[in-house]
């Protein structure tokens, strides 16, 4: 399954504290938890960004957008984290919806 995760980094937090965070979570095996294959990881100038994910459970994205959270309290201000599909998959099942309710 694939998951997208939007988050905005914490403005408030010193940026070598975040640098630290980061190092501490890539260099030591943390992120991404196994289970989870990261397919994009994108940022912004403004510190925000999408995280793109693939894993068989919701739990293993849990864990791995948590565990930033565990290395550093307040590291993230915000994130959204939900299933996604592709368009071009998504789009032959909304056809087929709106030919049942007669809509084509």
């Amino acid at each position: 399954m694939l998951f997208l995760t939007y988050w905005e980094l914490n403005e408030n937090m010193p940026v070598p504290e975040r640098m630290s965070i980061a190092q501490k979570m890539t260099s030591s095996g943390v992120f991404p938890p196994k289970g989870v294959k990261i397919l994009r990881w994108d940022e912004t100038p403004d510190a925000w960004g999408i995280l793109l994910m693939e894993a068989d459970n919701a739990m293993d994205v849990a864990l791995a957008i948590d565990s930033w959270r565990m290395a550093g309290a307040g590291f993230f201000k915000q994130t959204k984290t939900a299933p996604a599909t592709p368009i071009a998959e998504a789009m032959p099942h909304w056809e087929e919806a709106m030919k049942a309710i007669g809509g084509i």
